[in-house]
């Protein structure tokens, strides 16, 4: 492998450009209140929600994100008016997770902005060239697994 085309640091750099590219948009378009990553959290429980109860595993699972890390960004959104967690009855150390009036109310907006990202993204691409970007990113996926 050449030395300056490195496969992980191409994926992180632009794992940032995009986390940025999102975070301005979400700042300067709806609010300094949600993140990137909290606005595809909300939408994940909202389309979740419909199904059945979620619960901070379920947001785990969904990102391949770390306890630790699940926890401090639910007690920011829950500190931020975005989402509630109530206990359920049939399990004591379970509490689901609800989103609020202020996320519902946000919840379009941040979809909009999230479309127009990904649009950019895939500007240019052909279906062909997008099928194989998903195929060798499941296999590197795979290959560190």
């Amino acid at each position: 492998m050449e030395q300056h085309r490195k496969i992980g640091l191409a994926i992180r750099i632009l794992s940032h450009q995009i986390g940025r590219k999102i975070e301005y948009q979400i700042s300067t378009n709806i609010s300094n209140d949600v993140t990137g990553l909290q606005g595809h959290v909300l939408g994940f429980i909202r389309e979740k929600s419909k199904a059945g109860d979620v619960f901070q595993r379920d947001v785990e699972n969904e990102f391949d994100i770390r306890r630790s890390t699940a926890t401090g960004m639910l007690k920011l959104m829950e500190k931020n008016g975005l989402i509630k967690r109530e206990a359920v009855s049939y399990d004591a150390r379970l509490k689901r997770i609800v989103l609020t009036d202020k996320a519902l109310g946000l919840h379009n907006q941040i979809i909009s902005v999230l479309k127009s990202v990904e649009n950019q993204l895939a500007a240019h691409l052909t279906e062909d060239e997008i099928n194989t970007f998903f195929s060798v990113m499941e296999k590197i996926s795979d290959n560190i697994k």
